[in-house]
């Protein structure tokens, strides 16, 4: 959770200053700190879920570590922001080991393996930008002091895993050098520039909704190669669109005319072993009509790839 006071750079916030967080980009921590400009939300509600399944996790943890867990979560379901320098955290937990005193304990949910194999490593090592939200969980402490151990307890499909940490004192001067520079280019407003990624485009559409009618040279801005590359970038992006805008139509009208043909049967074979599968599963009605939701799935022979020229 970040600082809603604005006066410190909060755990999750320190990836994005280091230039790691998938989340968020030191430009996108600009707008916030120094005009005020909160990012849009994800569109997808896996936080809601995270929240909702942190208690379970806890006792989980608890239970298994045979240790002392006591949850930050308040009454009102909010939690509270600590502070220490210009760097503060929320934690899930503070989790309490007779030997070696209070630590930050820290709640993950993957849900789904390929995102496991993808950013966990399978479930052998945590993602960078967690391992540093715990580092500065750690650091921040009772506020005071820090604390000397720390836990990443990880969910996936009903299983625990929990990876221990210690203190990484050189990682922890890092942040506050970082955090010290950018209050010092907030207050100087020394603005960053954004950096071209993907996870900007909603703020940036945000900040830079209203049309000025400036046109810009785009040699002047980044001479004739970059220009000539940014050209050629445009122009394949546009063709790409155009493709898969036709491929989209091709595969609705495609999947029409399956349906319409195989009705309620469950599978058309056709020639060159060719398959088409219709699976049926329901879709359970929360805030929308429940459902049956009907996927259309192909296989083809490898070795008849291209066999019709390309139909």
């Amino acid at each position: 959770m970040p600082d809603p006071k604005r006066q410190t750079i909060s755990a999750t916030e320190m990836s994005g200053l280091l230039g790691v967080s998938p989340y968020v980009t030191r430009w996108m921590l600009y707008q916030r700190f120094a005009k005020g400009i909160e990012a849009p939300g994800p569109d997808h509600n896996r936080l809601d879920w995270g929240t909702k399944m942190e208690p379970l996790l806890l006792e989980q943890a608890a239970t298994d570590l045979r240790l002392e867990v006591k949850t930050n979560r308040q009454a009102d379901g909010s939690q509270v922001y600590m502070r220490r320098g210009l760097l503060g955290c929320s934690r899930d937990a503070d989790i309490y080991d007779p030997q070696r005193g209070p630590g930050a304990l820290e709640t993950k949910c993957c849900f789904d393996y390929k995102m496991l194999m993808q950013e966990w490593d399978g479930g052998k090592t945590p993602p960078r930008q967690h391992e540093i939200q715990l580092q500065q969980q750690m650091y921040v402490g009772d506020g005071v002091m820090p604390y000397e151990w720390g836990t990443i307890a990880l969910w996936c499909g009903g299983d625990m895993t929990y990876f221990h940490r210690k203190p990484m004192p050189d990682l922890w001067k890092t942040f506050e050098a970082e955090a010290r520079q950018f209050f010092d280019d907030v207050i100087a407003g020394t603005e960053p520039e954004p950096f071209g990624s993907p996870i900007e485009i909603p703020l940036l559409k945000i900040i830079f909704a209203k049309p000025t009618g400036e046109v810009l040279n785009g040699v002047e801005l980044l001479g004739e190669a970059e220009a000539t590359k940014l050209a050629q970038l445009v122009v394949d992006t546009d063709y790409q669109r155009a493709c898969r805008l036709a491929a989209e139509k091709i595969e609705k009208d495609t999947q029409a005319k399956l349906l319409g043909l195989i009705k309620d049967a469950d599978e058309l074979e056709l020639p060159q072993g060719i398959r088409v599968k219709i699976s049926r599963s329901a879709r359970a009605g929360y805030s929308v009509k429940p459902t049956t939701v009907v996927t259309v799935k192909t296989h083809i022979p490898q070795q008849i790839d291209g066999a019709f020229g390309g139909i």
